[in-house]
């Protein structure tokens, strides 16, 4: 009987020593993109948000795609140079609903997508994109 209860007290220290279960957090969003090398380092927001708007849910699926080519390029709707804005680069408009309002924003992204898909460099796509969508006056990146 003492062996039993010897036993029985050994049992319930041991128990009790155990570490108890952590509950697993719940899945956050991420709060960086996939790109380690971009200046910007916000994720960019879902494309199945823009569910109902096809051309923008394509933006952002592209930006989700191409972090790293958008990245590299200037945004020549004048976001970067907006006190509002202060955009980092063209990847910066795809983290808020900004690009989802934007022609510019979304024709760029597009365009980088195209030539990505063809193979090109992303300087090459940078040099494209930004000579395709310079205005007079503002400078490239």
């Amino acid at each position: 009987m003492i062996v039993g209860l010897a036993l029985a007290l050994a049992a319930s220290v041991l128990a009790a020593a155990a570490p108890t279960p952590k509950p697993q957090p719940k899945p956050t969003p991420a709060t960086t993109n996939a790109c380690a090398a971009c200046k910007e380092r916000r994720p960019t927001l879902p494309p199945e948000k823009f569910a109902k708007e096809p051309d923008v849910a394509q933006g952002y699926a592209i930006a989700l795609k191409y972090p790293a080519t958008l990245d590299a390029i200037h945004c020549f709707c004048e976001c970067a140079e907006s006190p509002m804005y202060r955009h980092k680069t063209l990847l910066t408009c795809f983290t808020d609903l900004h690009a989802a309002g934007c022609g510019v924003c979304l024709s760029e992204a597009r365009l980088a997508a195209q030539l990505k898909e063809r193979g090109l460099s992303d300087a090459e796509i940078k040099t494209t994109v930004e000579s395709v969508h310079r205005t007079d006056g503002h400078p490239a990146t």
